[in-house]
């Protein structure tokens, strides 16, 4: 027959087991926020060196050495995405923690996102360039299939494609330069793509559709 001291080791055995837990789980999250946070901040000073590429370059009134420069830091800045991407949906599938240091971290990984875009999109004007770029709102608050799909295809399309660069943005962030993306391309459902700051389609767009609108002639 248990007795009640039995039952008081297993209560305090249980709750110590518990306690460790979650205490491995909040250290585990930190170091993931850690990590993410870290890759942030390069991936910000590589905006910052395209921003001050730019002030070079109205400086100097030499766009052939300021677009080479340009090109091979938005090429870094490209790959410095996609790392610090994986590692956002890695730590989204595996932590249940979401803190607020963890939400102000994603607030400003949106935020530097909005601004890459932006960057593209000027570059692409000033140089000449003939890369194509894709907007891509998805939400978090509620859930949206359709939005992972849609993530998958363009990610395989990134991943295969140089001179595609695709920006997700979170349409649920609020944030002012979000916000005005969202209305001047009145996004108000997602998923939703914006190719090249022109084309919009709404809904999930299969990767030949959007190869066959990024195509150049």
């Amino acid at each position: 027959m248990t007795s009640r001291r039995d039952h008081t080791i297993v209560f305090i055995l249980s709750t110590l087991l518990f306690t460790v837990g979650i205490l491995a789980g909040v250290m585990l999250s930190s170091v993931r926020i850690s990590d993410i946070e870290s890759k942030i901040t390069n991936f910000d000073n590589n905006i910052d060196s395209i921003e001050l590429g730019f002030l070079i370059s109205d400086a100097l009134k030499n766009e052939t050495i300021s677009c080479k420069f340009l090109q091979g830091k938005l090429n870094e800045t490209k790959t410095l995405l996609v790392e610090l991407s994986d590692k956002v949906v890695d730590y989204e599938a595996q932590s249940k923690i979401r803190d607020d240091t963890y939400l102000e971290t994603k607030m400003r990984y949106n935020s530097i996102r909005a601004k890459y875009w932006l960057m593209l999109e000027k570059l692409k004007t000033q140089c000449n360039n003939n890369y194509t770029t894709i907007l891509f709102f998805y939400q978090t608050k509620n859930p949206c299939p359709a939005c992972r799909d849609q993530g998958v295809i363009l990610t395989y399309i990134s991943n295969n494609n140089p001179d595609i660069y695709v920006v997700p943005l979170d349409a649920d962030e609020e944030l002012l330069i979000i916000e005005m993306i969202k209305e001047a391309y009145m996004i108000n459902q997602t998923p939703t793509i914006v190719i090249d700051a022109s084309i919009i389609r709404t809904g999930l767009v299969t990767e030949d559709e959007i190869l066959n609108l990024t195509a150049k002639s």
